[in-house]
């Protein structure tokens, strides 16, 4: 039976996921950021390892309903970020909108294994990033940033929450920003 993560600090079961974003650009364009992200790449010969161009995450995005007025979520992996990795126990995507700007909306695609389990949240969040730091085989950690005074600045604040792949699913251990 399916719990969703959706609204609450339920549970969900986890079949594969790994997609994230920031808000506001990625290491390379904003210094601020550090190295939070980590690009697409083959894996290994075994399968395993970053593979954020996936045909689960793609299959994952064309789940989605669309984001507010009816913008579509991007299926290209080039704008994705995360760890996906299909041999990780919990790994995660983060997308945005075609077209997204530094403070578009993003969502996080959970993975258990390959298979996508659902998204982290019930509503998308701009400035999202993966704490790569924090991240272990068996949970993923999500920075949500407070915008600063404008989209290129520093963030105001910087909520860790951390979700964890616990037996059968997956639970978010800490709150959301209020946001």
């Amino acid at each position: 039976m399916k719990k969703s993560l959706l609204g609450g600090m339920a549970a969900v079961p986890l079949l594969a996921m790994t997609a994230f974003g920031s808000g506001y650009g990625n290491a390379a364009t904003n210094p601020a950021l550090g190295s939070p992200f980590q690009a697409i790449s083959q894996g290994s010969p075994s399968g395993c390892g970053t593979n954020l161009a996936a045909p689960q995450i793609a299959a994952a995005v064309k789940q989605l309903p669309p984001y507010a007025n009816g913008w579509a979520w991007s299926t290209d992996p080039a704008t994705f970020y995360g760890n996906y990795n299909p041999c990780a126990t919990l790994s995660v995507a983060l997308i945005s909108v075609e077209g997204a700007t530094g403070s578009s909306p993003w969502r996080a695609l959970l993975f258990h294994q390959g298979n996508y389990v659902g998204p982290a949240t019930s509503k998308a969040y701009g400035f999202t990033s993966l704490n790569t730091a924090r991240t272990t085989d068996d949970t993923v950690v999500l920075n949500y940033k407070t915008p600063g005074a404008c989209n290129a600045c520093p963030p105001a604040a910087v909520n860790s929450v951390r979700y964890q792949w616990q037996g059968d699913h997956a639970t978010r251990l800490d709150p959301l920003p209020s946001n």
